[in-house]
């Protein structure tokens, strides 16, 4: 038996070898996936973890020190995590000035300091008594290399005490300012000198300094430890539970880098190994169809065996053995290949070229392709073995009516058909997952009813063409309808073409949300993140940096209590800086800036060293005093307060000082009334004419009554003064018996305040913490805004400043550029007092899109589909290979009725050509279907994010890529037509 099964390999070595290639691809397709998911996986994490904040990447612990000393630092160990552990006094430093020059600081000691401090002269303080100090400071100090400077420990409290004894240490060196974003920092600002400096030292320097400390124990996270969660999550446990028990509290948002991480692991996980699935089904069906035409081949073999009578069951064995032995053969070749290609694809395409290692899932997926291919080279058997010898034995096939065979392959495709719609519309939007298998279904199922309807019609042209005398599209019309095995390849392409139209769609849709929600969310082609500074400081800087207005803007977060989100902008900029995608709609930003600012204000503005205000008190509660304040604020955005302490009876003239205001002019931003009052709340008061010393009137009474003044929300426990024009000014007066609220902002905004907004809006904001009612009208509408998509809004930043701003800083405040911004601008803003913390540009975000999980699940999906498209050109040379052996000679018996042998040729391939096109029209209708019903399962942002929807279609880039995988295929039928014309002469 086995001599005769070799002998039988032997005798058809080319099949034996095509069933191996085949097979080989299909345990290389299923192995690739799990092999693919783990080094994506592991590439992912890198990019999560250099993507993530400071913040996000570290676990910070601190505990105040024993002056006196005590235990060593903790060090906790987490696997894939650095500890790093130190101690800092707050400290001053007196240099050659004595106490005049003395500046604060923090003196600090950390693990592994000197790698990570950038020496711009001296060296690093590696001994004791040594200190190594920032550029800035030294020249502050006006102290040099090797000079001793005394550190010592602040007093505590306003009484005079002893001052503490000081450590003089010795500057061996100077450092420039350190990264912000660089972890090893763990966000500290003790260590990056963000409000003061710090100064470095060894460990036994920084305890020689007496006074207060504090211990530092940080846990710095790299991708290794994302490997095991459940170890993670364990060691973390164990590590906050030995700093808990060492008195240290703990603080860190790694959970949020956990979460991303999990979940585009469970997108990868999900997506990849599915995305095998129809590369795996196409390799088995150009197997079924290979293996189906060698059978035709020896169909006379097998009818003379059944003929002598050789029982059922051996010819069964015989013929299953055949084809068992390459596929068996195939299982560790193909295996390895599939590790080859996926190790190369890594290294080229994936971030980080991580490296590939093969796993158990892998060995599962090859052994369940193998068995599928044993399974499909069985099916491709059964209708020639249990064809009676007969039918074995005679030269034409008879056709046999679509009977069982055809009503099983329409059902199959109905059914693919509906678990493929019911597929699409059960998942949830993005999630992946079986959802991905709606396309394929959808393709599977139209391929299979649409290659058993396409024979009718063509035969019916290839009849009506031979009617009329046209041989060439009769013949071909009629081998697309009787050709063996022409319905499988029909069903090939349409899988092949509709796998490839929804990848390649998927890939362009995604690729311009990517782009759009990259641009929508950063804004502008650059933005800086600034430390926290009022408003006002924010714009003048920013003005005075580019006075052109054609590169920077200055922007802000406005804290509302509404679900809205509220982004001020400096709308004089507005246009010139932030970026405009198609995505915004048809208006353009200039047309959004004049909606954001209708018309200009116009503050009460003073300049003057001294002003002297007049003021008349015409009623007051006996007993009680009453005085007034002024907020006032400069061109740089300095802010300064003035007082009249006593206000006197009558009409008085009081002087205060305002140095802010001597060279630049300041805006009165609020004025109030301070009442002190043992009984009853009751005072009116006019605000008259503001002067200067030489009487030059700055502002006069009535430009204080006719100024809009906003009152704060009143309450029955918290009323609030009335407030009018009066005579010679503006007329302030209350009367109550509880305590009112007597401040008054000055308020030259538009009432209501104009919004230009995407998605709803509240008739109405509150700010600042919820005392300030804003009442909104919407300006414009956009379907997207920057910064926060479909759900946010856009203010002017003046006007948001005037309306809500009040005494506090600017939240989140930012400098947005223009792509082609000056190099030196930064430098600019910083010489103006912005102290930059950060940035981050839209091609960086964009980037990172490009990497995260939906991406890398993307490109798997797009070279699957291209890998399809060689299978598919692969089973067309596979078809013409084995009609070279066919028993009833195909079109070239017709050379004896007189039809020319060029006919012929052009009619074979005409026939290929026409299914070539029969296939891929069919396969994009299935990928037209597959996107109008499964495009929604398919993820597109790693985080899930939805306020910058992707758009609804493809670009008309994507027809490219589908035209050339076209021409490769019918280039392909060129070769096999010559391939399948190899053994004409022989037959004619």
């Amino acid at each position: 038996m086995t001599a005769l099964l070799w002998a039988m390999v032997k005798a058809r070595r080319g099949l034996a070898v095509i069933t191996l290639v085949l097979t080989a691809l299909a345990a290389a397709a299923a192995a690739a996936g799990p092999l693919y998911q783990e080094a994506a996986a592991v590439s992912l994490r890198g990019v999560e973890v250099a993507a993530a904040t400071v913040g996000e990447r570290v676990v910070t612990a601190q505990t105040s020190d024993d002056p006196r000393g005590g235990e060593q630092p903790l060090r906790p160990y987490v696997p894939g995590m650095i500890t790093l552990s130190g101690t800092s006094a707050q400290v001053v430093v007196t240099g050659e000035q004595g106490e005049e020059g003395e500046q604060g600081m923090f003196l600090a000691s950390r693990t592994g300091v000197c790698q990570h401090l950038t020496i711009a002269r001296g060296r690093c303080a590696t001994g004791e008594r040594e200190v190594v100090i920032r550029e800035d400071t030294a020249h502050e100090l006006n102290a040099v290399l090797g000079q001793d400077l005394e550190f010592r420990t602040p007093p505590v409290g306003s009484l005079e005490f002893e001052r503490p004894p000081a450590v003089r240490l010795t500057v061996v060196g100077l450092y420039r300012p350190v990264r912000l974003d660089d972890p090893y920092w763990g966000d500290r600002e003790i260590l990056t000198g963000i409000d003061r400096p710090a100064a470095f030292a060894t460990e036994r320097t920084v305890a020689a300094v007496e006074g207060s400390r504090m211990r530092m124990v940080d846990l710095l996270v790299t991708p290794a430890a994302f490997e095991n969660m459940d170890a993670l999550r364990d060691g973390l446990g164990d590590a906050e539970s030995e700093l808990d028990a060492g008195g240290f509290g703990t603080d860190s948002e790694l959970s949020k880098l956990i979460g991303r991480i999990e979940a585009g692991q469970s997108q990868l996980s999900s997506s990849l190994l599915l995305a095998a699935v129809p590369l795996v089904m196409l390799c088995w069906l150009v197997l079924f169809i290979a293996v189906a035409g060698g059978v035709e081949q020896r169909r006379g073999e097998l009818g003379l065996t059944a003929l002598r009578g050789v029982p059922a069951r051996t010819r069964w064995l015989l013929a299953t053995a055949e084809t068992s032995v390459p596929v068996l053969v195939a299982v560790i070749p193909g295996y390895l290949l599939g590790y080859a290609l996926t190790a190369l694809l890594a290294t080229v395409a994936l971030p980080g070229s991580p490296p590939v290692y093969l796993n158990p899932a892998s060995a599962l997926y090859t052994a369940a392709a193998v068995l599928g291919a044993l399974l499909a080279g069985l099916l491709a058997q059964v209708r020639a073995l249990t064809t009676p010898v007969l039918g074995l034995l005679r030269r034409a096939r008879v056709r046999r009516s679509g009977g069982l065979v055809g009503g099983v392959e329409a059902m199959v495709g109905a059914l693919a058909l509906v678990a493929g719609y019911q597929v699409a519309a059960g998942e949830d939007t993005g999630s992946g997952g079986i959802g991905l298998l709606a396309p394929l279904c959808i393709a599977l199922g139209l391929g299979l009813v649409a290659a058993r309807a396409i024979g009718i019609p063509a035969e019916r042209l290839g009849r009506r063409a031979l009617r009329r005398g046209r041989v060439r599209t009769g013949l071909a019309a009629l081998t697309l309808a009787r050709g063996g095995g022409t319905h499988w390849v029909v069903v090939l392409l349409t899988v092949v073409f509709g796998l490839l139209g929804f990848a390649l769609s998927a890939r362009d849709v995604a690729a311009q949300a990517w782009h759009e929600r990259a641009e929508v969310q950063v804004g502008a082609a650059r933005v800086l993140q600034v430390e926290t500074l009022p408003a006002a400081s924010l714009v003048h800087a920013v003005r005075t940096a580019d006075p052109a207005g054609r590169y920077a803007m200055a922007a802000m977060r406005v804290n509302v209590n509404t679900e809205t989100k509220l982004l001020a902008v400096d709308s004089s900029r507005f246009a010139a800086v932030a970026l405009w995608p198609g995505a915004y709609g048809a208006a353009t930003p200039a047309e959004v800036a004049r909606q954001l600012r209708p018309a200009e204000v116009t503050p009460l503005t003073l300049t003057a060293a001294d002003v002297e205000i007049t003021v008349t008190l015409d009623r007051i509660e006996p007993g009680a005093k009453a005085g007034l304040t002024l907020r006032l604020v400069g061109t740089a955005g300095a802010q300064s307060v003035v007082r009249v302490e006593a206000l006197r009876p009558g009409t008085q003239t009081y002087r205060v000082a305002t140095p802010t205001c001597a060279a630049s002019p300041c805006q009165v931003r609020s004025l109030s009334v301070d009442l002190f009052t043992p009984k009853r709340y009751l005072v009116d008061l006019t605000v008259g004419d503001l002067r200067d010393p030489a009487g030059k009137t700055l502002l006069s009474g009535a430009d204080l009554a006719g100024h809009h003044w906003r009152l704060p929300q009143t309450s029955a426990a918290r009323p609030v003064p009335e407030m009018a024009p009066g005579s010679g000014g503006l007329r302030i007066w209350v009367d109550s018996v509880l305590t009112p609220d007597m401040r008054a902002a000055a308020d030259p905004a538009p009432d209501p305040l104009p919004l230009v907004a995407a998605g709803d809006l509240p008739p109405e904001l509150l700010g600042a913490g919820g005392t300030v009612r804003v009442p909104i009208v919407r300006a414009g509408t956009l379907p997207l805004v920057p910064r926060y998509g479909a759900n946010g809004a856009l203010v002017d930043l003046q006007y948001a400043d005037l309306r809500t701003g009040g005494e506090s800083d600017a939240q989140e405040p930012e400098v947005w550029l223009a792509a082609d911004a000056p190099a030196d601008l930064v430098q600019r803003l910083e010489a103006n007092g912005l102290k930059v913390l950060g940035e981050r540009d839209a091609a960086g975000q964009l980037h990172l899109y490009q990497e995260q999980a939906p991406a890398l699940a993307m490109l798997f999906l797009a070279v699957a589909a291209f890998a399809g498209v060689l299978f598919a050109a692969g089973g067309l040379l596979i078809t013409a290979v084995l009609e070279r052996g066919r028993a009833d000679g195909g079109l070239a018996v017709l050379r004896g009725q007189g039809v020319s042998q060029r006919a012929l040729r052009d009619a074979d391939l005409g026939g290929r050509f026409a299914l070539v096109l029969a296939g891929t029209v069919i396969g994009l209708l299935a990928a037209g279907l597959s996107w109008a019903l499964a495009r929604g399962v398919l993820p597109v942002f790693g985080d899930g994010g939805t306020a910058v929807p992707p758009p609804d279609l493809p670009g008309p880039l994507v027809t490219v890529p589908i035209v050339a995988a076209l021409l490769v295929l019918l280039t392909t039928c060129l070769l096999a037509t010559r391939v399948a014309r190899g053994s004409e002469g022989v037959t004619s």
